[in-house]
């Protein structure tokens, strides 16, 4: 569980069922970003190598 200040006590980070289903459901929002991002034309804000770059959709 979280304490107050949002930190996962560590030996109940892999038990705790937020935590793990996070890294997905990240990967599910930012794929469904770029979908929707490219239904629109327009691009999406990224941190791509350390610098904050648009990915443009592909032509």
């Amino acid at each position: 569980m979280t304490n107050q200040q949002g930190d996962v006590n560590p030996r109940n980070r892999e038990e705790d069922p937020d935590i793990l289903g996070s890294e997905k459901a990240l990967r599910r929002a930012a794929q469904r970003a770029r979908e929707r991002a490219k239904q629109a034309g327009i691009g999406v804000i990224i941190l791509k190598d350390g610098e904050i770059v648009e990915e443009l959709p592909d032509s």
